[in-house]
C-alpha cells in the first residue's frame, strides 16, 4: 500500500464506520460480523479469565500458597508440552479452514494434522512416564507429589479438546468455540468444589483430574458434531506435505517457545532461586496484572479468520481497519487498568488470597499491567504477520524478548532475591519485543496509533486515579468487597465520563455501535 492509500485509510478512520461501506467497500454484514464476533468472544474470554481469579482463593485458602505454587509449575509445564506438540503442522489447517466451504476440503485439512499431533503426544507421553524422577527433583523440588500418569492423560485430553474447539473457531462458528472455552473452566471449578466438599482437602492430583474431567465433558459433543459434519477419515499422510506445513508453522512453535520463556519461565526461576512458595506469591499478582490480555487473545480468535478472508478476497484495506480498531480498543481498556491496579491491587490481593501474599506481591500488579500493554500489542500485530505469512518476524521478536527476559532474570536474581525482579524483567522484554515487531510490520502494513486518543485516555486515567485515592481515604476501612466493587464502579464511571468529555468517540460512532448491538444494523 502506498502513502496515498494509507492516508485514505486514516481519513476513513477519523470519521464514522457507517461510511466504510461507501468509501472502501467494507460491507455492513462484514463489519457487523467483526464487531459482534469480537464482543461475543470478548464476553467469553472475560469469563475465562475470571475463572483463573476464582481459582486463586479456592486453592490458596484451602491448601496454602506452596501447593498452589507447585500446581502452577506443573500445569504450566503440561501446557507447554501440549503447546509445542503439533511442531507447526497445523498451520495450513488454521490458515485455510476459514476460506474452505465444502466438507471434503475441511476433512483433508483437519485430519492429517490431527493424526500427526497424536503421534507426537504419544512420544511425549512415554518420555514423561520415564522422567518421573527428573520432574519431581528439578521441576517441583520434591515439594509436591502427584501421580505421573495424570500428565500424559492430560496431554491426550487437551489434544481432543483443543482440536475440537479450533475446528469450530477456524470455520467461523464462534458460538461453539465460546461454548468450549467458557463452559470448560467453570465445569472445572465445579468439579474442584465437589472434590473439596467430598474429600475436605485438595491436592495436585485432584486439581489436574478436575481439569481432565471438565475437558472430557466439553469435547464429547463437539467431537460427535465434527464426525457428523465431515465424517471420520484416515488420511494418507505424505512426508512432503508435512514438511511443507512444518516449514510454515514451525516458526510459530518457536514463537510459542520463546513466548513461554517471556511469560512463564520466571516462575521456574523464582522457584530455583527462592522457593515454590514464592511462586505462590508471584502468580496471583501476575494473573491480576495481566488481566487485560484477554482482549488481545480475543483478537487472536476473531481476527485471523476475518482478516484472512478479507485479504484473500483482495480487500486489504478492510483488514487494516479491523487491526487498527482492535489496537485502539485495547489501549482504551488497558491504560486505565494500569492506573487503577496501582491504587487497588493490595486490597484486591488481600481479598483473593491473604495478607502474606498481598504484602509480598501487590506492587507486581501495576508493573505486570504495564508490560501487558506491550505484550498485548505484540499479540494483536502478530495477526498481521500470520495472515501475511511472515511468521519469522514474530519469531525474531519473541526470541529477542525471551533472551532479554531470561538473561535479566538470571543475572538480577543472582544479585537480588526479590520476585519484583521477574515483573521488571518481563516489562523490559515486552517493550523491546514490541519495538522490534512494530518497526518490521510498519514497513509493509502501517499501524495507526491515534496519539490524541492515547493522550486523552492517559489524562482520563489520571483523573480516575485521583478519584480512587479520594475514595480510598474514606471507605478503605469498611467492608473490603464493598470497597473494591465501589472503587471499580466509581473508576469506570469517572474514566468513561472524561472519555466522553474529551470526545474520544464521535456521536456517529456511538450511534452506529448502538445500532449494531441493539438492532443488528
Amino acid at each position: 500500500m502506498n502513502f496515498g492509500e494509507c492516508q485514505q485509510v486514516h481519513e476513513v478512520l477519523k470519521r464514522n464506520p457507517i461510511i466504510l461501506k461507501a468509501e472502501i467497500g467494507l460491507s455492513m454484514h462484514e463489519y457487523r460480523s467483526f464487531v459482534k464476533d469480537n464482543l461475543l468472544v470478548l464476553s467469553g474470554h472475560i469469563l475465562i479469565y475470571l475463572q483463573g481469579i476464582i481459582l486463586i482463593p479456592i486453592i490458596i485458602k484451602s491448601v496454602g500458597v506452596t501447593i498452589y505454587g507447585g500446581y502452577i509449575l506443573l500445569i504450566s509445564a503440561i501446557g507447554f508440552l501440549f503447546g509445542i506438540s503439533s511442531l507447526g503442522v497445523s498451520f495450513r489447517c488454521k490458515r485455510y479452514l476459514p476460506s474452505s466451504l465444502d466438507f471434503k476440503s475441511r476433512r483433508e485439512l483437519f485430519y492429517p494434522q490431527l493424526f500427526w499431533q497424536a503421534a507426537v503426544i504419544l512420544c511425549s507421553s512415554l518420555i514423561i512416564i520415564f522422567s518421573r524422577g527428573f520432574i519431581n527433583n528439578w521441576l517441583l523440588y520434591n515439594k509436591i507429589k502427584f501421580v505421573i500418569l495424570l500428565a500424559p492423560l492430560s496431554l491426550w485430553i487437551n489434544m481432543l479438546y483443543s482440536q475440537a474447539a479450533d475446528y469450530f473457531r477456524y470455520t467461523g462458528r464462534v458460538n461453539y468455540f465460546n461454548y468450549a472455552t467458557v463452559a470448560q473452566p467453570y465445569i472445572n471449578i465445579g468439579i474442584i468444589l465437589f472434590f473439596l466438599y467430598s474429600f475436605h482437602n485438595l491436592n495436585v492430583d485432584l486439581l489436574i483430574s478436575a481439569q481432565i474431567f471438565s475437558m472430557i465433558l466439553i469435547c464429547i459433543p463437539l467431537i460427535f458434531k465434527i464426525c457428523r459434519e465431515i465424517g471420520f477419515y484416515l488420511p494418507v499422510i505424505r512426508i512432503v506435505d508435512l514438511a511443507a506445513d512444518m516449514k510454515l508453522g514451525f516458526p510459530l512453535i518457536l514463537v510459542y517457545l520463546t513466548n513461554f520463556i517471556m511469560r512463564t519461565s520466571d516462575r521456574y526461576i523464582i522457584a530455583f532461586f527462592i522457593s515454590v512458595t514464592a511462586v505462590g506469591y508471584y502468580n496471583p499478582a501476575y494473573t491480576l496484572g495481566s488481566l487485560m490480555i484477554f482482549f488481545p487473545m480475543v483478537s487472536g480468535v476473531v481476527l485471523p479468520p476475518l482478516v484472512s478472508k478479507a485479504f484473500d478476497s483482495g480487500k486489504e484495506v478492510e483488514a487494516r481497519i479491523m487491526i487498527n480498531y482492535t489496537v485502539k480498543g485495547f489501549l482504551l481498556l488497558s491504560i486505565p487498568f494500569v492506573v487503577g491496579s496501582y491504587v487497588m491491587s493490595k486490597q484486591l490481593l488481600i481479598l483473593l488470597t491473604n495478607y502474606e501474599v498481598a504484602e509480598n506481591a501487590y506492587l507486581i500488579v501495576p508493573v505486570v499491567a504495564m508490560g501487558t500493554i506491550f505484550y498485548g500489542l505484540i499479540v494483536i500485530l502478530s495477526n498481521v504477520l500470520f495472515v501475511k505469512m511472515k511468521t519469522n518476524v514474530t519469531l525474531c521478536a519473541n526470541i529477542i524478548g525471551a533472551i532479554i527476559n531470561l538473561v535479566l532474570n538470571l543475572v538480577l536474581f543472582y544479585i537480588v532475591r526479590d520476585i519484583m525482579i521477574a515483573a521488571l524483567s518481563a516489562l523490559v522484554s515486552f517493550v523491546v519485543a514490541f519495538i522490534f515487531i512494530y518497526r518490521n510490520i510498519n514497513r509493509f502494513w502501517e499501524i495507526h496509533f491515534d496519539i490524541k486518543v492515547i493522550m486523552k485516555s492517559i489524562v482520563a486515567s489520571i483523573l480516575m486515579m485521583i478519584s480512587l485515592i479520594l475514595f480510598s481515604l474514606f471507605f478503605q476501612n469498611n467492608n473490603r468487597l464493598v470497597y473494591i466493587l465501589g472503587g471499580t464502579m466509581l473508576g469506570s464511571i469517572v474514566y468513561l465520563f472524561f472519555l466522553f468529555i474529551f470526545r474520544v468517540f464521535s456521536t456517529k460512532e456511538l450511534a452506529y455501535i448502538k445500532g449494531v448491538l441493539l438492532h443488528g444494523r
